[in-house]
């Protein structure tokens, strides 16, 4: 509520997902999750009609074609620029991630998907799977449930930004402002991605430690 008092939705629909995934995990009961999305689909409803900004970023995301070059400029041209990637990319270097307002942060995974290609851009993401699935495998061979919860809990965190960032570039989800870990810009972003990381390091090391 604070997070949406502030009109940062990305990071209320972040803290909320975790939210879920932290109550589910530690609960197991399915109607809190029936319970959290019934609340979801109101708060957001309730949203869309209380600011303007959600109401853009929808209409953006429904018909971005309909004003190119006004406030959906940025997914068009993120649009554009996996389309000119293809499959191999255009070359590391070589593309034009200049044309996409503040590609750095929000839409550097389009500049990925650019240069790299399709094959860069799954590869990036075959890279983040990785590290869930030793993150959860993790979770599972922890004996202590505290352990067990925040080694999951820290996962599903790097886990929601990675999905909502790239949902949000490729047009599968209205854009929010989430940072994709450990590649866009900003010092606080990386710091918190890498304090996570060495918070399951150290969950690795006592478990195998201890078997």
């Amino acid at each position: 509520l604070m997070f949406v008092v502030q009109k940062d939705l990305g990071s209320a629909l972040l803290f909320f997902g975790i939210a879920l995934f932290m109550t589910y995990m530690a609960t197991g009961n399915k109607s809190y999750v029936f319970l959290a999305l019934i609340f979801f689909a109101i708060s957001s409803t309730i949203s869309y009609y209380l600011f303007h900004h959600v109401r853009v970023r929808v209409a953006i995301w429904l018909h971005p074609w309909a004003d190119p070059t006004g406030p959906a400029y940025q997914i068009v041209q993120s649009l554009f620029a996996f389309g000119s990637g293809g499959v191999f990319g255009t070359g590391f270097a070589h593309g034009q991630p200049g044309l996409i307002p503040e590609v750095h942060t929000d839409f550097i995974f389009s500049a990925i998907g650019e240069e790299l290609g399709l094959l860069g851009a799954l590869a990036v993401v075959g890279a983040y799977m990785l590290f869930f699935y030793r993150s959860f495998k993790l979770s599972l061979s922890c004996r202590n449930e505290m352990e067990m919860l925040l080694s999951a809990g820290l996962a599903v965190s790097l886990a929601l930004q990675v999905f909502i960032i790239i949902a949000g570039v490729t047009k599968l989800l209205p854009l929010t402002g989430i940072t994709l870990p450990f590649i866009s810009y900003g010092g606080s972003s990386m710091v918190s991605s890498f304090i996570i990381l060495g918070l399951l390091f150290v969950l690795s090391v006592k478990e195998n430690s201890n078997g």
